[in-house]
């Protein structure tokens, strides 16, 4: 059962990363207030825009059909029909604080009994629900037949639960519900963050981290094109200034870089970066079709390290 964790958290994610990247939108419900980081990634939304339809079913570009197959063959689970989408969120920048929700038709009766058949399978009761141990550190729950939530960590798992049984605040109360309301309705992936700076390991030097306090990122797409969005919180007014300035230097930079490359990707000049007090907002669009060459290899795409390698302290 452990495996079965492992493929299908692999899988959904391998889905996100591979694209250089809400039917299930963000529930607040389920979230703690306490959460440090949320990123919410919908496969139906997905599956429907113009790169998503390309990718998972006309050609199968990441070569999902197989494991599909063989995961539904062992656990009675369509990844592509039965998942609808994954919120996963965490507390501070360990792995051992990360909690996996799973939106969708799971096939309840059918994995408890594979459970029931694990040697090392306990149950640990929490108020309705039961919680599943399996293999030492796996902890897994139903909260409703279409909702499960897996994690390394039983107490954040409880945590969890306490908030969906009504028991402890959700994410609604926590500062970034704001950010919250700022995501498109027709996002198929959110993702935010609090206390930046404590998240980055390490501590790091670049200005854009190191000034930033909370962040909202989204995409969604809009008719032929996807949208992007990126608001921030710096702290202070003149950080919000320098930001700015900051990223239309890091655009022509990276324009400069991508010309120079001849990779045929540039940043669009119609691109929105606008503050207000201490919010930082970025807006852009880009065709679908040109990121689909961009996901499929047609065009190549790495001017990545050019952020990474950018250090301004003012």
């Amino acid at each position: 059962m452990k495996k079965a964790v492992i493929v299908l958290v692999t899988v959904i994610l391998a889905m996100f990363f591979c694209c250089e990247l809400l039917a299930t939108n963000l529930q607040k419900s389920i979230i703690p207030a306490e959460a440090s980081w949320v990123i919410h990634f919908d496969l139906e939304k997905f599956a429907a825009t113009q790169i998503g339809n390309h990718l998972l079913t006309e050609q199968d570009a990441l070569g999902l059909g197989k494991k599909n197959a063989e995961f539904k063959k062992k656990y009675q689970i369509d990844l592509l029909e039965d998942i609808d989408g994954i919120t996963v969120f965490g507390f501070g920048n360990g792995e051992e604080n990360l909690v996996a929700c799973l939106h969708g038709n799971l096939n309840r009766d059918y994995l408890l009994e594979l459970l029931g058949a694990e040697e090392s399978h306990k149950e640990i009761p929490h108020g309705k629900f039961t919680i599943h141990n399996w293999d030492g550190d796996e902890y897994g729950v139903f909260a409703s037949d279409t909702l499960a939530l897996m994690g390394p960590n039983q107490d954040a798992i409880k945590l969890a639960l306490d908030v969906i049984a009504g028991k402890k605040a959700n994410i609604g109360s926590s500062p970034m519900n704001d950010y919250i309301k700022e995501i498109p309705s027709n996002a198929f992936m959110a993702a935010l963050a609090k206390d930046i700076s404590s998240l980055a390991k390490g501590g790091s030097k670049v200005f854009i981290i190191k000034k930033t306090e909370s962040v909202m990122f989204s995409l969604s797409e809009i008719k032929e094109n996807f949208n992007i969005r990126l608001n921030f919180t710096v702290k202070t007014l003149e950080d919000a200034e320098n930001m700015e300035n900051v990223l239309r230097g890091l655009i022509s930079l990276a324009n400069m870089q991508l010309e120079e490359m001849k990779t045929g990707f540039k940043v669009p000049e119609d691109i929105v970066i606008a503050t207000k007090g201490k919010k930082v907002y970025v807006e852009m669009n880009y065709p679908s079709k040109a990121l689909l060459d961009i996901a499929m290899g047609k065009t190549k795409f790495s001017p990545f390290h050019l952020i990474s390698d950018f250090n301004l302290l003012p």
